[in-house]
């Protein structure tokens, strides 16, 4: 059986399901002071453009709890036209 969009977020806000995590955010080296530092992310051969990696690390990192991300490591593999990224994810 199908879920309607108005019938999970309901069963969402009053407990029944848990909420969707909402993607983290990008933050910048400079910002990341006072952050606390709760893990990385790594990405590996996904086919997309940059902005796509950006996308699947933001919604990982906040399905791990994570408020905000820095991309440490972005690297394309001309070879199979893939992407590699290493990500630090932060509270």
């Amino acid at each position: 059986m199908k879920q309607s969009n108005a019938l999970t977020a309901l069963l969402s806000s009053i407990g029944v399901l848990p909420a969707p995590a909402r993607p983290a955010e990008d933050v910048a080296a400079d910002r990341v002071t006072g952050l606390n530092e709760i893990g990385m992310i790594s990405v590996n051969d996904m086919v997309g453009s940059p902005l796509d990696v950006e996308k699947v690390i933001a919604r990982r990192a906040g399905e791990q709890g994570a408020s905000y991300y820095r991309i440490i490591q972005l690297q394309e593999n001309h070879r199979s036209e893939s992407w590699q990224a290493q990500v630090i994810i932060y509270a």
